[in-house]
C-alpha cells in the first residue's frame, strides 16, 4: 500500500526551510520534507504578503478562510472559468457567509494576484536551488526537477495563472508572463555557459531553453497524463507518494535524454 503525502505539516519560513533543503534533491519526498510552500504555511505565507488586501487581521481565522477560498476558487474556475465566477459563488462552495467572504478579500482579482504571487515565488526558489550547483550540468538536472516537484505540489496554482492570466490588470498580466521569460533566459544563459565551457553545442539556445520551458508546462497543463490520485475516506483527492515520485523521475528522465541530444557536441 502506498503511503499519501502529508500536506499539513507546519513549515518553517521560506528562506529558513530552503536554506535547509540539500543542495542535490533526488526524491519528491526530500523536496516535500524543505519546501516551504505547502500546507498550511502556503497559505500563512499568502496571509504574510498580502496582509494589506486582507481586511482582517486574525491570522489563524483568515489562513483558514483563504484555504477555503483559494481551494474552492480552483475547483469553479476549472468548470465555468474564473470570469464567470461570483463571490457568490465561493460563498456556497465554501460554506462561507459572504462577509467571511468579504474579510479575506474585496474583489476576486485579489485571487488572481496571491495566486501570481506565489506561483512567482515558486519560480524564483528553483532558480535559488538551481544556483547552489556545483557545475552547470547539475544546474541543468536540479532546475529541471526542482520545477517538476514544486509543479506537481502547486498544481491547481500554476494551471490557474496560466489560463486565467487575463484576470490580471495589463501591467500584472506582464509580470505573469515574464515570469515564463525569465525561466526562458535562465535555461539560456546555462546553455550559454556550457557552450563556453566546451561542454555544450547548440546553434540555437533559445530554442532549446524554449522547448525545455514547454515541456515543463506540458507536466502541470495535462496533470491526467501524468499524476496518480486517489479518494481517501473524506472523499478528497490524494497524491499517492510513491507512484507520483515515479512519474515525476520518468518524466525528468526524458527531458534530460532530449536535452543531452539537443546538446550534444559532435
Amino acid at each position: 500500500m502506498t503511503s499519501a503525502i502529508d500536506l499539513s505539516q507546519d513549515k518553517l519560513d521560506s528562506k529558513t526551510a530552503f536554506a535547509s533543503g540539500p543542495v542535490q534533491l533526488n526524491s519528491f519526498a526530500s523536496f516535500l520534507e524543505s519546501f516551504p510552500l505547502q500546507g498550511e504555511q502556503l497559505y500563512r505565507t499568502v496571509f504574510d504578503r498580502h496582509a494589506e488586501m486582507i481586511q482582517t487581521q486574525k491570522a489563524r481565522f483568515a489562513v483558514a478562510n483563504l484555504e477555503k477560498i483559494l481551494t474552492a476558487t480552483f475547483e469553479v474556475s476549472a468548470v465555468s472559468g474564473f470570469d464567470r465566477m461570483s463571490l457568490r459563488d465561493l460563498s456556497r462552495q465554501t460554506g462561507m457567509s459572504m462577509g467571511a467572504i468579504y474579510s479575506c478579500i474585496s474583489k476576486k482579482e485579489d485571487i488572481a494576484l496571491m495566486v501570481a504571487d506565489i506561483v512567482r515565488l515558486s519560480s524564483e526558489l528553483t532558480q535559488q536551488h538551481a544556483m547552489r550547483a556545483s557545475s552547470i550540468w547539475e544546474s541543468f538536472e536540479q532546475s529541471i526537477r526542482y520545477h517538476l516537484y514544486a509543479s506537481t505540489l502547486l498544481q491547481p496554482w500554476y494551471f490557474f495563472l496560466y489560463f486565467e492570466t487575463r484576470s490580471l490588470s495589463q501591467m500584472q498580466q506582464e509580470e505573469s508572463k515574464q515570469m515564463e521569460w525569465d525561466a526562458i533566459d535562465s535555461f539560456e544563459r546555462l546553455i550559454l555557459a556550457g557552450v563556453d565551457a566546451g561542454e555544450f553545442h547548440t546553434n540555437d539556445p533559445r530554442m532549446v531553453a524554449n522547448t525545455i520551458v514547454v515541456l515543463l508546462e506540458d507536466w502541470y497543463l495535462k496533470p491526467w497524463k501524468t499524476k496518480s490520485l486517489e479518494i481517501n475516506d473524506e472523499g478528497r483527492y490524494e497524491l499517492q507518494l510513491n507512484e507520483v515520485e515515479s512519474k515525476i523521475n520518468n518524466y525528468n528522465q526524458s527531458i534530460i535524454e532530449l536535452v543531452r541530444k539537443l546538446l550534444a557536441k559532435g
